[in-house]
C-alpha cells in the first residue's frame, strides 16, 4: 500500500519514483530525530524543575532559620545584651 502511494505522489510530482521514496525516508528519519530530541528535552525539564523544587525547598529552610535568629537577636539587643555569633546565644552587659 506504502508502495502505491509514494507512486503515486512521484507521478504528481513528476519525479522518479526512487527520488520521491529517498524523500519520504529523509522526511521519516528527520521526524524520528525531531522526536527522539524532544523526548531528551521533557526529560532535561523534568530534572531541572525537580532539582529547582529541592534548591527552593532548601532556600526555605535556611530563611526560617535566619527569621528565628533575628527575632533572638531583637529580643538579646532590647535586653541590653549582644548576639555572640560563635555560641549562637546572647551576652548581657556585664556577664562574662
Amino acid at each position: 500500500m506504502g508502495m502505491i502511494i509514494v507512486g503515486w505522489i512521484a507521478d504528481r510530482l513528476g519525479l522518479s519514483k526512487l527520488v520521491a521514496e529517498l524523500i519520504m525516508i529523509g522526511a521519516l528519519v528527520i521526524s524520528v530525530f525531531i522526536g527522539a530530541l524532544t523526548i531528551r528535552q521533557h526529560y532535561i525539564n523534568k530534572g531541572w524543575y525537580a532539582h529547582a523544587a529541592k534548591i527552593q525547598k532548601q532556600d526555605n529552610i535556611a530563611v526560617d532559620a535566619s527569621k528565628k535568629v533575628e527575632q533572638k537577636t531583637t529580643v538579646c539587643s532590647d535586653a541590653n545584651g549582644y548576639w555572640d555569633v560563635i555560641t549562637q546565644n546572647c551576652k548581657l552587659e556585664g556577664a562574662e
